[in-house]
């Protein structure tokens, strides 16, 4: 076999290779996306949750409800949250668990719950400056009738 007739058998064999590698890179990096997204869209739903429990525990006429509610929400962050939110939801829960209710301060509570979305918003961005200049906050809600 000639040198032009190995050069025409092997231009298609590279092309093909070619095309399959880049495919099978194509679709695993599509794949690492789309599990990004999947667990910030998961991370999200689950902070959403519990700052609506939150505010259902504080606004309810149901406790029962509402604690029930409160401790799916937690339980829910502490399988999908960061290492540094589950520490932060750890400290807020304490310090609103009603063995604590004797040592309740407004401005404390306001700073831990600042801390704590504060921590939620750089988990589901990674971005350094998401919480550059944000206040303390409180969650606040209205009473339902």
């Amino acid at each position: 076999m000639s040198a032009d007739n190995w050069v025409q058998l092997l231009v298609p064999i590279i092309g093909i290779v070619v095309a399959a590698v880049s495919a099978g890179l194509s679709y695993i990096f599509a794949k690492k996306q789309q599990i990004r997204a999947d667990e910030r869209r998961l991370k999200e739903e689950g902070y959403l949750e519990y700052i609506a429990a939150i505010s259902n525990n504080v606004l309810s006429d149901d406790i029962e409800s509402s604690r029930s509610r409160l401790s799916d929400a937690h339980n829910h962050i502490l399988l999908i949250g960061s290492s540094d939110v589950i520490n932060k939801l750890r400290k807020f829960t304490y310090y609103i668990s009603p063995d604590n209710e004797g040592d309740f301060h407004q401005q404390v509570h306001n700073e831990l719950i600042t801390e704590l979305i504060k921590s939620m918003r750089y988990d589901l961005t990674n971005k350094k400056n998401i919480n550059k200049g944000y206040p303390i906050i409180g969650v606040s809600g209205k009473r339902k009738r």
